[in-house]
């Protein structure tokens, strides 16, 4: 794939060939095609071995009852892929889980979460904005104001140190917090295993070019045992006026010590950031810092200073994951080895295996002591394609099989059934579905006739961002091309949605069925419809997947399933990025009808209905330069 691109696209001179040398090296890994070629195997596997009506998988385990799974057992999902996969399965109750609606509730939120925080705080993002100075004040007084509470954070980079050493970065922004407070504050930025900080490599590449081989993109914002998992990163924009996603799991210890202890162990793979600034100016700052503001001369000043990364391999991290899964001083349980500073993507593809091992047992455990009577499951799903880790691509088989077995569960009532069937929303602003997921949304399995009279139809709706919401619109230099770029691989989809006609009604024998409680949808319900969401002053960042069964009665027919997380369902989420998301699965009605209004606050704003007409339109022509930037680089996208 990647050699036939550059053959068709080449580039001259040096940039052109560390561009090439990089993507071979990832054509060489474990991490990539073949992580692909396994997942499209395991699909194939499970297509010969299963008749029309069975789930039965490779390990010849199936959901049982005749290899079903009615309207009203959504939890199989997720007992499902964790068996298949090997994964860990947290129960939770569902009155623990909660929509943050908007970005300025996750905002106060966030402030909110650090200055009550006991314990401990650990964050995963892509980055902090340079001009979040309340939040990195937030953050040093929660510190200053309680010294046993520990701080981890994790962000990438190449992107956090992007606006260095001219103008504040994310990481001159944050690096006196550990230096101010060398005990309880752990920071940390990963570099994908291409490239190094700084390198001959990097340099030569460029600031903006060198984050498309790679970055950590997850979004995590733990603080005691209370996780918000998000899209979101920390900056203005999400915190204004940007459009995604963000879920509360209150009081949920053995989940938030599964994610700190990823977050910990990804860290030991990153470098550690130092102030490099005046330490009398900090020193003074961390003696008034109840009397300072965040825009003051002396915290600006702290702000603008210069930082360094060092690479220790995780020796001097502060906390560390104890055997039972808490967290713990990393004294009392020292890491086994350190991380050279090259070639250690090998060590950390065998490290996160044993990571998962280790919570799947002791998952297990935990459920027969605590959450017996939980009534909602979460399965965490890892997608770390350079270091040969691909748990959610590896699910999407799965997810097929479990839409195409879901069933209305018989009833002698002669009543009309409320939704003949199942319905399954994804949304990514950055619409550039992988080839796994594309096999999910045009997938013979469920779209062809079912030789099975029970088997209910299913319907992809699929919103994206218009390219006035994209984040790049209106930008300057070449990233102006983005929003062109992704309507064309929208186009490009649409075309293949055209040619398999899944354009069409999607149950043939009632083609006018229409699905009133849709607040944006006025004709029939199609195989496959794709919408793009557009508000004034808004873009949109929200990527999701929720599932509706079929249901008999309109007051259930609501999603019972969903993906929650970082992943864009893109081949860079794929094959590039440090990926985690959420499988929630619940028959709680309470948090259906969460789930249930997500969808509909996305649907309101996606009203245009993309077509082929749509396409054609005259503001929607690509140009030939685009094009060619597109199938340059549509992998990185």
């Amino acid at each position: 794939m990647w050699q036939g691109l550059w053959s068709r696209w080449p580039m001259s001179g040096r940039v052109g060939s560390l561009v090439q040398r990089a993507c071979a090296s990832i054509i060489a890994s474990e991490g990539s095609a073949r992580n692909f070629s396994n997942t499209r195997a395991s699909l194939a596997v499970m297509t010969r071995s299963s008749g029309p009506s069975g789930l039965e998988t490779q390990s010849g385990k199936s959901l049982g009852h005749d290899s079903f799974a009615y309207e009203d057992e959504p939890n199989k999902l997720a007992h499902f892929v964790s068996q298949e996969l090997d994964l860990p399965m947290f129960k939770a109750s569902s009155a623990s889980i909660h929509r943050i609606e908007t970005p300025r509730q996750f905002y106060g939120l966030l402030k909110k979460k650090i200055s009550e925080a006991k314990r401990r705080i650990f964050l995963a993002t892509l980055y902090v904005g340079k001009e979040e100075r309340e939040l990195a004040y937030f953050l040093c007084r929660a510190l200053a104001r309680n010294p046993a509470l520990q701080l981890t954070l994790l962000m990438d980079a190449m992107r956090s140190t992007r606006e260095s050493p001219k103008n504040i970065s994310s990481a001159s922004l944050l690096s006196h917090l550990a230096s101010m407070f060398p005990d309880q504050v752990d920071i940390r930025l990963y570099s994908t295993p291409l490239l190094r900080p700084g390198s001959f490599k990097s340099r030569l590449l460029g600031k903006r070019f060198n984050e498309g081989f790679g970055l950590q993109h997850m979004k995590i914002y733990g603080f005691d045992d209370d996780i918000i998992m998000s899209g979101a990163n920390l900056s203005r924009d999400y915190f204004t006026r940007r459009k995604d996603r963000y879920i509360l799991i209150r009081q949920h210890a053995p989940l938030a010590d599964y994610l700190h202890s990823l977050i910990l162990l990804i860290s030991r793979f990153s470098y550690a950031v130092h102030f490099s600034g005046d330490t009398n100016v900090l020193t003074h700052c961390k003696k008034n810092i109840e009397n300072l503001d965040d825009f003051s001369s002396e915290l600006t000043q702290v702000y603008k200073s210069p930082f360094r990364l060092t690479w220790d391999g995780g020796r001097d991290l502060l906390l560390a994951e104890d055997a039972d899964g808490t967290i713990v001083p990393s004294g009392l349980f020292p890491p086994s080895q350190q991380y050279p500073l090259r070639n250690w993507a090998s060590q950390a593809h065998k490290d996160l295996l044993d990571f998962t091992e280790r919570w799947r047992q002791r998952c297990r455990k935990i459920q027969q002591h605590h959450y017996e009577k939980a009534d909602t499951c979460i399965v965490p799903l890892l997608q770390m394609g350079q270091l040969n880790i691909s748990q959610e691509t590896a699910m999407i088989p799965y997810l097929t099989k479990f839409i195409e077995a879901l069933r209305l569960r018989p009833s002698k009532s002669l009543q009309t059934v409320a939704r003949p069937f199942t319905t399954v929303d994804i949304t990514s602003g950055y619409f550039t579905l992988s080839s796994i997921y594309r096999s999910l949304v045009l997938s013979d399995q469920l779209h062809q006739a079912p030789a099975d009279p029970a088997r209910v139809p299913v319907a992809f709706r699929l919103v994206a961002a218009s390219p006035e919401a994209n984040g790049f619109f209106g930008s300057r230099g070449i990233t102006n091309r983005i929003p062109a770029a992704y309507t064309y691989m929208e186009a490009q989809f649409w075309n293949e949605v055209v040619k398999k006609s899944l354009n069409r009604p999607v149950d043939p024998t009632h083609p006018s069925m229409q699905d009133v409680q849709d607040p944006v949808s006025t004709g029939p319900i199609s195989a496959v419809e794709l919408r793009e969401w557009r508000k004034y002053g808004w873009t949109y960042h929200s990527k999701g997947l929720w599932i509706s069964p079929p249901s008999r009665r309109n007051d259930q027919c609501l999603p019972s399933s969903t993906l929650i997380g970082s992943s864009n369902y893109g081949a860079r989420s794929e094959k590039f990025d440090l990926e985690c998301s959420l499988l929630i699965t619940t028959h709680a009605p309470s948090l259906r009808q969460i789930f249930a209004t997500e969808v509909t606050d996305m649907r309101e704003d996606a009203r245009d209905l993309m077509n082929e007409e749509a396409f054609q339109a005259k503001d929607r022509k690509v140009d030939i330069v685009t094009r060619c930037l597109t199938h340059l680089v549509k992998y990185m996208m």
